[in-house]
């Protein structure tokens, strides 16, 4: 792209934003099904508690945070003949698929040997996710700096994560329901899923081949002093920031105790995460007309916080949710929320590249890369924070694990500490998360006037 092009008259074309999209079907069978069945595998075919799938998570999800870091500088400062972010997102699908594999089918070996080896997986699965996300997560910026075509392309991603859900959460319900639920299920499903990650991952690396981007000057690949307070005065950026910990602090609650609560509390067992999860995303891609077109006409913000009131209602519905709870009760709240998850999902991404753009005509300096891998850190520690409190209060509440899937009748006060995990501290979560965007005020005239 020539400098004389104007960015934002650039109308993107179906087929760059198809092959830009579908990447992130293998970014969220990473993130979603790790975090959702890691937990589970270790408490109930591994017979760790869920205390230690915690704390390995949390670790993992530390050192994820380092990583991000360094891939968006280097990330920043890359020349290739594939460009800045390319050559990274080739590495992270093979990466990423090898490491996965690993996590859910592990050779045989003692339990003093299981806690290391998980940790040297996770560790691997970190780097792989990193590699790819956080290069990726900045590419909308520099596609296009058209206000609501940078919607328009994160609306594709968002159809193709309502796919990836449901491959990270339904499919492999299926795959692990088919197996017996035990060590068997899971290696079958690692084994797929791997494929699936690595197929859809070198899918961008390759359609987005013949893409032209606008050409930035890299920025210094630290924050010094001067950049830090030139950060401080990006007011929605540090908004957005604020917002996104309460944002995934409640995901990591949810993913961490969502299977365990419709397995020991619903006793609905991975037939309903299917039900649940295929309402889910039917609902969330189905939904991206409605959200793209709202945002344009109410603004993002708005459109991001009707989608925060629907969300804590439906996570309040489930206080109310007992064992034995009937497939229109997971229909109905699976598609509500579905179609919440949908404007959170959008608006919070298209948000973010408005944001970096806000911070180039802000301060001259082109650091998306750097910017991104600020709001990986947050998106990891808070993740960190997240499962590895939930993992806390199971083992408080007397949580019993088990080995080969085998399903036992949990305490009360389990049960009860899986509602609080499931639903209770996602709606405060979200309710601080509100509170930090209705203070937001970035809206396409502010961008355009900076």
């Amino acid at each position: 792209m020539t400098s004389s092009t104007r960015a934002s008259e650039i109308k993107l074309s179906v087929g760059t934003c198809l092959g830009f999209g579908v990447g992130t079907i293998g970014v969220s069978i990473m993130l979603n099904t790790v975090t959702a069945y890691f937990p589970a595998f270790m408490s109930t075919v591994l017979g760790q508690s869920p205390e230690i799938a915690g704390y390995l998570l949390m670790a993992s999800k530390l050192f994820d945070a380092f990583a991000d870091v360094l891939i968006g500088r280097m990330s920043d400062r890359t020349k290739s003949r594939w460009g800045r972010r390319r050559p990274y997102l080739l590495a992270g699908a093979i990466l990423s698929s090898a490491s996965f594999l690993m996590l859910f089918a592990p050779p045989a070996m003692s339990q003093g040997l299981l806690i290391p080896y998980m940790a040297a997986a996770l560790i691997l699965y970190s780097a792989g996710y990193s590699l790819f996300n956080v290069p990726y997560m900045t590419m909308p910026s520099e596609m296009t700096d058209g206000f609501h075509e940078r919607t328009r392309l994160l609306s594709f991603r968002t159809i193709f994560v309502s796919i990836g859900q449901l491959l990270a959460l339904a499919a492999t319900a299926a795959l692990i329901s088919r197996g017996g639920g035990g060590a068997s299920g899971y290696a079958t499903m690692g084994l797929v899923m791997a494929l699936i990650i690595l197929a859809a991952m070198t899918a961008t690396f390759l359609g987005t081949a013949n893409t032209a981007t606008i050409e930035r000057a890299a920025a210094k690949p630290h924050l010094t002093g001067g950049q830090v307070a030139l950060l401080l005065k990006n007011r929605p950026f540090m908004l957005l920031l604020g917002a996104k910990v309460f944002q995934f602090l409640a995901f990591a609650s949810i993913a961490t105790t969502g299977l365990l609560f419709l397995l020991n509390v619903l006793g609905v067992g991975y037939q309903g995460q299917i039900v649940l999860t295929v309402s889910q995303n039917l609902a969330l891609a189905l939904s991206m007309p409605l959200w793209v077109r709202l945002g344009r006409r109410i603004g993002k913000r708005s459109t991001y916080l009707i989608g925060v009131a629907i969300f804590c209602v439906t996570a309040a519905s489930w206080l109310f949710a007992e064992h034995g709870i009937g497939t229109t009760g997971l229909l109905i709240r699976g598609i509500v929320s579905g179609v919440g998850s949908g404007s959170l999902i959008l608006m919070s991404v298209s948000m973010l590249g408005d944001t970096m753009a806000y911070d180039r005509a802000l301060t001259g300096l082109h650091r998306e890369g750097l910017l991104s891998s600020i709001i990986a850190v947050i998106e990891k520690t808070a993740f960190a924070l997240g499962v590895a409190i939930v993992g806390f209060l199971l083992h408080l509440a007397g949580y019993i694990p088990t080995f080969g899937g085998k399903i036992v009748a949990q305490p009360a006060s389990a049960v009860q500490a899986l509602y609080i995990g499931y639903a209770v501290i996602p709606i405060l979560m979200f309710v601080a998360n509100g509170a930090f965007l209705y203070f937001y005020d970035l809206d396409e005239r502010k961008l355009r006037d900076a």
